[in-house]
């Protein structure tokens, strides 16, 4: 009925709101303020230190994990770079190999030799005939095929004979000869003195070694003797460091030749009065 209002229609309006209202609750959801039971301080307090605590153990691990991975660059670096060094350290050793094999092949191509020479004389003159010994010994561990052995000849010293099927060229004594390890080959010269230059003090003469004629010589020796010009010069220095010296030699040489004249005066008169007295009267 229109305008007019009835106590259980009101009563029954009031029941579908409230059933309508609720199943709006129902179906929109349950907050989660609303469901969700307020926990205690302590407990969220807990809680909030754990996320916390594992917020930073998981930046802590990311930071660990970030270390990590840059000790491994630099591992890897470092290996890198040692591989690097290692590497130049092997190319040095293989460089300073090879070197060390080149010096052992030159060292292995130049033999280890001595040689001397010697005529047994300290000094000489114009019309001596000297005899030189040349000898070359092999001191190393492989033997010496085809040396280049010479021996010089200075200007006063001529050529004259020679063993060891030697012969003179450009002014030295040549010999070819193989040495043995441990062994020693000896050749013989013979030469005489000449007419030697007023300036030349000693006689000299070199004997060297060699791989071939054009080599660089592996082993040298000399022997020189005292010419006459030499000795003049070395009295002449050695008065002139002492003068007191040679001045004493000259007096003492002085007395010696006045007791010598006097000497000679007094057996040529006991001579003469000698044969007076012998004289018939």
């Amino acid at each position: 009925m229109t305008g007019t209002s009835h106590p259980g229609a009101v009563r029954r309006a009031a029941v579908a709101c409230g059933l309508g209202v609720i199943l709006a609750a129902v179906l929109a959801g349950p907050s989660s303020a609303a469901l969700s039971p307020d926990p205690s301080p302590g407990d969220g307090g807990k809680k909030t230190a754990t996320r916390e605590e594992a917020g930073g153990k998981a930046a802590a691990g990311e930071k660990a994990g970030g270390r990590a991975a840059a000790g491994e660059k630099a591992d890897a670096g470092k290996e890198a770079a040692g591989e690097r060094d290692g590497g130049g350290k092997e190319t040095g050793g293989k460089a300073s190999a090879a070197k060390a094999a080149a010096g052992n092949v030159s060292a292995g191509n130049v033999p280890r030799l001595s040689i001397s020479v010697d005529n047994g004389r300290t000094a000489a003159q114009e019309g001596d005939r000297l005899t030189y010994t040349v000898t070359v010994r092999n001191i190393g561990t492989a033997g010496a095929r085809n040396l280049h052995l010479t021996q010089s000849l200075p200007p006063g010293l001529k050529f004259v004979s020679t063993d060891g099927h030697g012969a003179v060229r450009h002014g030295q004594i040549v010999w070819s000869a193989d040495v043995r390890a441990g062994k020693d080959v000896t050749f013989h010269t013979t030469a005489k003195v000449q007419d030697t230059p007023d300036q030349l003090l000693r006689l000299a003469t070199v004997a060297c070694a060699s791989t071939g004629a054009d080599a660089k010589p592996i082993v040298c020796a000399t022997h020189s003797d005292e010419l006459p010009a030499g000795a003049a010069a070395a009295e002449a220095a050695r008065l002139a460091a002492n003068p007191a010296t040679g001045t004493l030699r000259y007096v003492l040489m002085g007395i010696g030749l006045l007791i010598v004249a006097v000497a000679g005066t007094l057996v040529a008169r006991r001579a003469r009065r000698q044969a007076r007295l012998r004289l018939p009267s």
